[in-house]
C-alpha cells in the first residue's frame, strides 16, 4: 500500500473543517430546538468558552454570543479539519478515494473528536458540555462532524486522482 501526502490538504482541512462545523452546528441547533432548550443554546456553549458562564445569562447579548460562538466553534472546527488533514495523509491511497473506507474512518474521527472535546476538555474545564446527552453527542460527532469531512475529502481524492 502507497502512501502518500497531499501538499494541498492543508487548505482543504481549514475549509472542509468549516464546512463540516456549519453542518454540525446546524444539528446542535436543530436537536437543541427539539429537546426544548432554544436555538442558541448550542451557540452560547461555544460563545462560553471565551466568555465564561455569563454567556448563559442575559449579561451576554444573544447577538455577541451567537457572534462569539460561531467564531469559536468555526475556529475550532477548523482546527479539526487540520487534524484530519494529518490523518489522512496517512491512510493507504486505495483507501482515500472510497467512500465507505473514508466513512468509517471519518466516523471514527467523529468520535474522537466528541471524546477530547466533551469528555476531556469538557470534564476538566467546561463542564456545561456534560449537560447534553452524551450519547446524542457521540452520533452527532460521528454523522455531523466526522462524516462530512471524510465525505469532502474523500471528493477531493478521487478529483484528483480518479479511480480507474
Amino acid at each position: 500500500m502507497e502512501r502518500r501526502t497531499t501538499p494541498w490538504s492543508v487548505t482543504n482541512g481549514l475549509l472542509f473543517g468549516v464546512a463540516a462545523g456549519v453542518m454540525l452546528a446546524l444539528a446542535e441547533t436543530l436537536l437543541s430546538v427539539a429537546a426544548g432548550d432554544g436555538a442558541f443554546r448550542p451557540v452560547r456553549m461555544s460563545a462560553a468558552l471565551v466568555l465564561g458562564t455569563p454567556a448563559f445569562t442575559p449579561q451576554v447579548s444573544t447577538g455577541l454570543a451567537v457572534a462569539v460562538g460561531l467564531a469559536v466553534h468555526l475556529a475550532i472546527s477548523a482546527g479539526w479539519g487540520l487534524m484530519y488533514t494529518l490523518l489522512d495523509a496517512m491512510l493507504p491511497t486505495d483507501g482515500r478515494g472510497r467512500w465507505e473506507f473514508q466513512a468509517a474512518v471519518g466516523m471514527l474521527f467523529g468520535i474522537f473528536v466528541w471524546l477530547v472535546n466533551f469528555q476531556l476538555l469538557g470534564r476538566g474545564y467546561f463542564p456545561w458540555f456534560l449537560d447534553v446527552p452524551q450519547f446524542v453527542q457521540i452520533v452527532w460527532h460521528a454523522v455531523f462532524m466526522g462524516l462530512p469531512l471524510a465525505l469532502l475529502f474523500t471528493a477531493a481524492e478521487r478529483r484528483r486522482s480518479p479511480l480507474v
